[in-house]
């Protein structure tokens, strides 16, 4: 049962990056404006409609997440997703990691160990 709490927290960590990394695609592939029409096709645009689908689904998990650790760990945990945005955009949208970026990331991932201590 234990092990569960904390597949679920993976489970809803990685279907937010999984939704990010879609919404992100999707808005370099339309012409997002500040209209009603173009907030409504971006909306609709496959990779923007999956990346919602799959950020709703995290959150729907993240329900039971919030039901089995305090949130004052599970809410911090979710910055270990940072780590997954930055890497993937490095390879998916060719972004820089730069040193600021991995010294974050160290401090974040220590911050997290020091949390499930």
């Amino acid at each position: 049962m234990r092990l569960m709490k904390y597949l679920l927290l993976l489970i809803s960590m990685t279907l937010a990056v999984i939704g990010q990394l879609l919404l992100k695609a999707g808005v370099l592939a339309s012409s997002l404006s500040p209209s009603l029409d173009s907030i409504l096709k971006t909306i609709f645009q496959p990779f923007v409609f999956l990346g919602l689908t799959s950020y709703g689904l995290s959150a729907i998990i993240w329900l039971f997440v919030l039901q089995k650790f305090p949130l004052s760990v599970a809410y911090p945990a979710l910055s270990l997703t940072y780590i997954a945005i930055i890497a993937s955009s490095y390879y998916i949208f060719k972004e820089p990691i730069t040193s600021t970026k991995v010294l974050g990331v160290l401090f974040i991932i220590l911050g997290v160990y020091f949390l499930f201590k």
